[in-house]
């Protein structure tokens, strides 16, 4: 459990956090300024699809985890949202990646298998087409950096402070931290001084841990199509964003609440219903925190709850089957995920086509430029 405050006291949450039942593990400590450390450890558990919408964070109130939107140097690295967050892969090829994987059936083409894993990370940047809202942040890949896989060591606090060598994210084919029955996981370190983040609406100073680097682990001893593989690396780019499984627990004190703005669990029906429904407006830019969402703490894991019909998600666990023909992967609830943490002004009325028009513009720049 946490205890005492984030700045000016000590703090620990200790565990690992996986798909299955989910704990943590955060140590923050404070050394006249905030000093800080976080490790988390997300795991996908492949297993029997189920249905789910809302979002959870990583972190504690007051102290989620997030890319800073300012530059950042860690350790001479520029580790922040400004240029973009570079990526890069085992082995600097993407041919080289692929043939790690178990496919079902014929392997994918080069090109094939790098058009999904650039999706994987572009469906992040989607501008939403029921809020207008566009990413205010993206992708870069960055190839000629060598991706470093990090794992730190468990039970040293320590080894996840600081920087997280490589690019600012790395994909590895390579056995989950957890160990071979997981699908995927994901590990980041945080910087050692807390609590003077810049969000991306222009608020300076805010509350919480800078992320410096992440690393993607994804298990070749299973066996993909590549659509799945798709979503699975999807999915695993939301933790690195700092997004948790909407599965996870609470009470370990290292990710939010289930936080959405009328969610109910009284049938399902309700839940398909409230579980589901937009409400990225709901979110202060300013001060996100301040944001006027419920966060249930219990068990929603349940029927009615998460597995209810009709509700649908990308941050629950094995749930990826259901999105297959979905043009925009991002759910509602992924889309106020992503406004919680990296917040864009809401747009006025009659301004959505005009910003959809100036984002298409910039991904084509992007695509042009990699």
């Amino acid at each position: 459990m946490l205890s005492g405050r984030i700045a000016g006291a000590k703090a620990a949450v200790l565990g690992v956090l996986n798909a299955a039942g989910t704990t943590a593990r955060l140590d923050v400590g404070h050394v006249g300024v905030v000093a800080s450390f976080c490790m988390i450890v997300a795991m996908l558990v492949l297993m029997t699809p189920n249905s789910a919408e809302a979002f959870r964070v990583i972190g504690s109130p007051g102290a989620w985890v997030r890319w800073d939107a300012a530059a950042r140097f860690v350790e001479g690295e520029e580790r922040s949202l400004d240029g973009g967050l570079r990526y890069s892969i085992e082995t600097g090829s993407y041919a080289g990646l692929r043939d790690q994987f178990n496919w079902v059936g014929a392997p994918p083409s080069d090109a094939a298998f790098e058009a999904a894993v650039h999706r994987a990370f572009e469906h992040w940047e989607v501008i939403d087409v029921a809020s207008g809202l566009p990413a205010a942040f993206h992708f870069v890949e960055d190839l000629e950096t060598p991706a470093i896989d990090e794992p730190g060591i468990p039970g040293v606090p320590s080894s996840y402070l600081g920087l997280n060598a490589g690019a600012e994210i790395d994909v590895f084919a390579a056995t989950p931290h957890a160990g071979p029955s997981f699908g995927g996981s994901v590990v980041f370190f945080v910087d050692t001084v807390a609590n003077d983040l810049s969000l991306t609406s222009g608020t300076s100073n805010y509350p919480g841990f800078a992320i410096t680097g992440a690393d993607i682990r994804i298990n070749p001893a299973f066996s993909y199509t590549l659509w799945f593989f798709e979503l699975l690396l999807t999915h695993e780019v939301g933790h690195t964003l700092g997004l948790a499984d909407l599965e996870a627990n609470p009470s370990s004190g290292a990710v939010s609440g289930f936080l959405d703005d009328d969610a109910s669990l009284s049938s399902d029906a309700t839940a398909g219903a409230t579980f589901s429904n937009q409400f990225v407006g709901l979110i202060d830019v300013i001060d996100p925190d301040a944001s006027n969402l419920q966060s249930l703490l219990g068990d929603i894991d349940t029927v009615p709850g998460l597995d209810s019909p009709d509700v649908r998600l990308l941050m629950e666990s094995g749930a990826y089957e259901a999105l297959r023909f979905d043009a925009q992967k991002l759910q509602n609830d992924e889309v106020a995920g992503r406004q919680f943490l990296y917040p864009v002004p809401v747009p006025e009325p009659g301004m959505g086509l005009m910003l959809t028009a100036g984002a298409v513009t910039l991904m084509g720049f992007r695509r042009l430029s990699r």
